[in-house]
């Protein structure tokens, strides 16, 4: 690769690449990943509208904050199941509200240890939800 052909100016996401410069040696020269330079702010983008949507979702009690969780952190279903200690059936049913909404505190934290996030944040929308009905 020429030098030219390896400059990208992205200031987000540096990279350094060892190319072939104008006079025939070889050296080291600044960059950025051509996927970043072209694609993380579609990513951004992507992942926003995907949070809205699924917060959405979860203000209309069609998903769990399990099932939010586990798509905003990029999770598959075997891995969450395995960190939580459960099968993916038992999972799956988590993903629903009115199952959720009966989970026991000990698996709430298991799910808030797994996510890194504190219980009351898993419990916040079901709470929020309840209080409006009363």
């Amino acid at each position: 690769m020429k030098e030219k052909e390896a400059k990208i100016k992205f200031d987000r996401h540096p990279l350094i690449l060892y190319v072939e410069k104008e006079d025939g040696s070889y050296g080291r020269t600044e960059s950025a990943s051509y996927l970043s330079h072209h694609y993380l702010d579609d990513y951004l983008d992507k992942k926003k509208k995907w949070d809205k949507d699924l917060k959405q979702q979860l203000g209309n009690s069609e998903i769990s904050p399990v099932y939010y969780f586990m798509i905003m952190l990029e999770m598959g279903e075997s891995d969450l199941a395995s960190r939580v200690g459960i099968s993916r059936r038992k999972l799956k049913k988590h993903f629903k509200m009115d199952v959720f909404e009966k989970m026991n505190l000990v698996m709430l934290k298991k799910y808030a240890d797994v996510f890194d996030v504190p219980v009351h944040t898993l419990t916040h929308f079901w709470l929020a939800k309840k209080e409006q009905k009363d």
